[in-house]
């Protein structure tokens, strides 16, 4: 295994007690600044797999490497490093309720000690203005609309500057008007800051013109793509139907 992989699967299986099967196992190397998505019909597990290559959820079998160490391994201080490093985001992830937007950002890198308040405070602010956060973020995130409060959540995963960022379904909690804007915003990120973006969609479309590799979920099987012309000329019937729709 290579050093310059963030994360390196082999033969993972998600546990058959989740989803109440053993779909595949998947062997996947990701290194910085790829675009990963997994694919595939709604009724399969994209967030168990997900939430599996980013240690979440434990694996059935096989290996998970995280920054070139065997999670196996791993004491609860590792993993408390990880959550920081390969950061997880759903779609209706919670931020805190009593706090507003720039305080969401500042304290959990206030909690990590990782640069002076005010340094701090000008990069919360950059990075709200640069995810288009919106405006009246003063307000308690009860007064803010879902896309907000999504934006925030992610910004706040941001601010610790993580080596990977996982995101469920990044684009269903946003208005059309703003999902070229958000799309183009994680873009520069994984071009500018060297980000490992992996995600699990139903854009097929993002996924296709951008994506570096491609896990499809199928029903009884895990199929991975490393060139997005090969997903596109397989004959396998899931595949074909999915890619019509």
């Amino acid at each position: 295994m290579e050093n310059t992989y963030l994360i390196h699967c082999e033969q993972l299986t998600v546990d058959s007690n989740i989803n109440g099967r053993i779909i595949g196992a998947l062997n996947l190397s990701a290194r910085a600044g790829e675009i990963i998505s997994i694919l595939g019909p709604d009724h399969e597990s994209k967030s168990d797999w997900l939430q599996t290559i980013a240690g979440i959820l434990e694996a059935g079998s096989g290996q998970l490497f995280l920054s070139g160490r065997d999670t196996l391994e791993f004491d609860k201080q590792d993993w408390v490093n990880a959550r920081s490093q390969f950061s997880y985001v759903h779609a209706d992830t919670a931020i805190l309720s009593a706090a507003n937007a720039l305080q969401n950002l500042m304290l959990p890198v206030m909690y990590h000690k990782t640069g002076q308040p005010e340094e701090l405070r000008a990069k919360a602010q950059q990075l709200l203005q640069d995810i288009e956060a919106g405006d009246k973020l003063e307000l308690l995130p009860a007064y803010l609309t879902k896309e907000q409060r999504y934006k925030i959540a992610v910004a706040r995963a941001l601010m610790l500057e993580p080596q990977a960022l996982f995101l469920e379904s990044p684009f269903t909690a946003l208005d059309q008007s703003s999902v070229n804007q958000f799309k183009q915003f994680l873009l520069n990120k994984v071009r500018n800051d060297n980000l490992l973006l992996i995600l699990a969609t139903h854009d097929s479309k993002f996924a296709l013109k951008y994506s570096d590799q491609i896990i499809f979920i199928a029903k009884h099987n895990v199929l991975k793509f490393d060139k997005i012309q090969r997903i596109q000329d397989c004959n396998d019937p899931e595949v074909c139907d999915y890619l019509s729709m």
